[in-house]
This record gives structure tokens, sequence and C-alpha cells, in this order.
């Protein structure tokens, strides 16, 4: 801790801005990393739980489960399945469905591109810090007349740690970015896998004639999303 505090002390206000965007960037990187990747297994196991359902030809148990579906999931599934409960053909029970998911795929990519800036940003403030560290030692040797190391040695160490964090935390930042990146893009693979699938079973479970008790329970599990 010791050797942290002088650190930070040698390196001067900047080095606290550059560890600040770190803490962003790390604490972003994390939340969107565990939400991501927990979008993924819920619609594996919500895709295979539909394929039953339809299987079965149940339409209310059916919007159910579309229902019970993670808040971004149960938007693009229910448009789906109100289409097939209205006969709709399936190119358009499809095309509805395919865009509730682009609205979902903007939000899984919510924060890629701010990560991405504070990657951009790190070099520019450790260089930042560069100049002030030389501006310091320069006007330490215009105020004792002289230009020992003695002299201009905190100005250069404080530009010396300031650059060397600013990279530091950029390449950390575009490590980060990429993993990611990555992920989102596994992620919003699901989801397009997810609509294809489940737009095939509604689009068969549309054509199969209902039974009056589970049409009707169909109807009321309508009405009450509707309402809701």
């Amino acid at each position: 801790m010791d050797k942290l505090g002088k650190l930070f002390e040698q390196g001067g206000p900047t080095l606290y801005v550059i560890a600040a965007v770190a803490a962003i960037g790390f604490g972003l990187f994390i939340e969107r990393f565990f939400a991501v990747r927990g979008l993924v297994q819920q619609a594996r196991a919500v895709d295979r739980r539909l394929r039953d359902l339809t299987a079965a030809g149940n339409v209310a148990d059916v919007l159910a489960a579309c229902n019970r579906a993670p808040a971004g999931l149960a938007t693009v599934l229910t448009r789906g399945v109100e289409a097939a409960l209205r006969h709709e053909p399936a190119e358009l029970l499809f095309s509805q469905m395919t865009r509730e998911g682009r609205r979902l795929v903007m939000q899984i990519r919510r924060g890629l591109g701010f990560l991405a800036t504070l990657g951009t940003m790190s070099p520019f403030l450790g260089l930042f810090g560069t100049v002030l560290g030389i501006m310091a030692a320069l006007k330490k040797i215009g105020e004792t007349g002289a230009s020992g190391i003695d002299v201009v040695a905190g100005g250069v160490g404080e530009a010396l740690v300031d650059t060397a964090a600013g990279i530091m935390v950029a390449i950390c930042m575009v490590l980060l970015h990429q993993i990611l990146k990555a992920r989102m893009a596994n992620a919003v693979l699901e989801i397009q896998i997810l609509v294809e699938d489940a737009a095939d079973d509604f689009a068969r479970l549309a054509q199969l004639p209902a039974k009056p008790a589970e049409a009707a329970r169909a109807g009321e599990a309508e009405r009450a999303q509707s309402a809701g």
C-alpha cells in the first residue's frame, strides 16, 4: 500500500484520472460479461422448452412459457405467439419477431462502444500527464536556474509514471473490449437461432386446430398480457 501511495503521489492528479478510467472500464466489463453470459444460457433453455411445448400443441402453455422468459426474450417470443394466434403467415410472424429481436440486440451491445472509448482515451490521458510532468520539470529548472537530475527528477518521474499507466490501461481496455465483443457476438447468434426456431415452431402451432379449452386459456393469457 505504501508503494502504491507513493506511485500515485509521484504520478500526480492525472494518475487518479487514469485509475478512475480503469475502474469504470473493469466494472462495465464485469457487468456486461455476466449479463450476456446469463442471457445465452437462458436463450438455450427457452429454446428447448418451447420446442417441447409446441410439439405437444398446447397454445396456452406455450404463451405462459414465453411470458416467463427473461424480459428481453419474453417480448420477442410473445410477439410471435400473438401472431400465431391470429394465424398470420409464417413470413409475417418471423418478421415481427425479428424486429423485436433487433431491439434486444441493441440492449445486448450496450456499453461496448463506451468501453472502446475508454481504451482509446487512456493513452491520451497518459500523454497529458507526460506533458504536465515535463512542464513541471521545466518550471523547476526556471525557478532554480539549475538543470541537474535532482531538479528535474520529480517532473520526469511524473511524466514516465503517467505514460506507463495510460498505455497499460489502454492495453487492458482493448483486451476486455475484444473479449466482450466476442461474447456479445455469441449472444446475438443465440438470439437469432432462438428467433428462427421459435418462428418455425409458432408457424406450425398456428396451423393446428386448437382445443376449445386450450383456446379459451390462450385467449385469457393473451388478454392478460395486453392489459399488463
